[in-house]
């Protein structure tokens, strides 16, 4: 009976060590694969908001580099104005800079576009998703006066708010229908000019020829 009895105990420990182990091992392949979904993921908390990884493609302008939109110059990114400075990454994978959020937005809309848009994070210089960022609207001058800023965490938006309490967070769609608004206007404005040059060209011409008959 003795015998019996610790034949039953060293089968139940080897059970419970089987166990164990079996238990170890599920823990350490759910370790694993939570590292391996991490190492896969393409964003990164940042407070309440999620930044996008930088994009491998993305470039950085040069002294000569000029906006797709308006060729007016791009800043780098060591300039005072590089912070306004944009980038746009095209389904063919090719990349074009901006040099302020409204060129950006309305490049897209002038070639019927839907492109992967970055900005300049305000404190780190470094590039990150439009969509990703808190927007600001300062009185600081930008290239075409727009004067946003953006920040990938909420808490720096908050921090430059408090600091200057006449910038405040603005939407991405309220910027997207001001430059579709601006663009509208001065693509009327030089539709006016070009019929204007062509009514006076005519009233030359017609003036040129009323003299070549006269003589």
């Amino acid at each position: 009976m003795k015998k019996l009895l610790r034949l039953f105990i060293i089968a139940g420990a080897a059970l419970a060590l089987a166990a164990c182990g079996g238990e170890d091992k599920e823990t350490k392949e759910k370790e694993n694969d939570q590292q391996d979904v991490a190492k896969d993921d393409t964003t990164v908390k940042e407070g309440d908001r999620v930044a996008s990884l930088a994009d491998p493609r993305l470039q950085e302008p040069t002294e000569e580099s000029v906006c797709e939109m308006c060729n007016m110059k791009v800043y780098t990114k060591d300039h005072e104005l590089g912070v306004f400075s944009a980038q746009a990454i095209k389904a063919d994978g090719s990349t074009a800079f901006y040099d302020d959020i409204g060129c950006l937005l309305n490049a897209e809309l002038a070639h019927n576009e839907t492109n992967d848009k970055y900005v300049r994070d305000y404190n780190t210089k470094e590039w990150a998703l439009v969509e990703d960022v808190v927007i600001v609207k300062t009185e600081i001058k930008s290239p075409m006066n727009w004067g946003y800023i953006y920040f990938v965490k909420q808490e720096d938006a908050d921090a430059y708010i408090k600091e200057n309490p006449t910038a405040f967070v603005e939407k991405l769609e309220k910027i997207k229908e001001d430059a579709k608004k601006r663009r509208e206007e001065k693509m009327k404005k030089q539709a006016e000019e070009e019929a204007n040059n062509n009514q006076h060209g005519q009233e030359q011409a017609d003036s040129e020829e009323e003299d070549h008959s006269g003589h």
